[in-house]
């Protein structure tokens, strides 16, 4: 029998419209590299949105898929590999910034930490830009990637255990608002799940340039000076 489709289901992102998303944000500006880094990490790993700004750079294992949360709900998270080509072209802006280990991952062209309302306010401006018709926001994020792990039969526990969760109920209300009965026990591992964004991980590429003193006016003006010095070539698919 087939799961009928809630309301609140639809007002999830798909992945095609998370592609969209991605895609919406600025090819030359070092910040757009960054947005799309924290897009693909929000959606590849379910994290909350406090968890993802209290990041470090030392917590990100892109070759082995992991993240470790810091935090009330401290655990190692997986991070699936579509996200690692947006990660890492942002952390090349990282270097030429010559941000410091000390700074978030994700953080503001000075290194300092990103505000949350920030957050909120990019998302709802990127989704304007993609033309989607939906409320577009981090928590938003988190729960179209439980939905889609849940759906792909990730084990319940492991998906209880990777969104921080303090138990199955928690899980298990966010899935019934999305229609879904339960998570399936004995699923599959999160990190054997098949999992992708389009564009395709490999046609995601950037091309970073910052002068010594482009990265000078990074550190004593605002983000939106050092966009001249980055130029981002990376792949649009015909159908977005």
């Amino acid at each position: 029998m087939r799961t009928a489709v809630t309301s609140d289901e639809r007002a999830l992102l798909s992945e095609h419209e998370v592609a969209r998303l991605l895609l919406a944000a600025s090819e030359r500006a070092p910040t757009g590299v960054r947005n799309r880094a924290m897009i693909a990490l929000l959606y590849c790993a379910g994290v909350r949105l406090e968890e993802a700004l209290a990041l470090r750079r030392q917590d990100v294992d892109l070759e082995g898929g992991a993240l470790v949360v810091r935090g009330r709900r401290a655990r190692t998270a997986h991070l699936f590999a579509s996200a690692a080509p947006y990660l890492e072209a942002w952390l090349a802006v990282r270097a030429e910034l010559d941000l410091g280990a000390r700074a978030p991952l994700l953080c503001t062209l000075r290194g300092e930490p990103l505000e949350p309302a920030y957050v909120r306010a990019m998302l709802a401006r990127l989704g304007r830009r993609a033309v989607l018709r939906k409320r577009v926001h981090a928590h938003g994020l988190r729960h179209a990637f439980t939905v889609r792990a849940a759906r792909a039969g990730a084990d319940r526990g492991e998906l209880a255990r990777q969104l921080g969760h303090g138990g199955a109920r928690s899980l298990a209300r966010v899935l019934r608002a999305h229609g879904i009965a339960r998570a399936a026990e004995g699923g599959t591992p999160m990190a054997t799940l098949s999992w992708s964004i389009a564009p395709a991980s490999g046609s995601v590429r950037a091309i970073v340039r910052i002068t010594a003193r482009e990265r000078a006016t990074a550190a004593l003006a605002s983000a939106t000076a050092a966009a001249a010095g980055v130029l981002v070539r990376r792949w649009r698919p015909d159908a977005l």
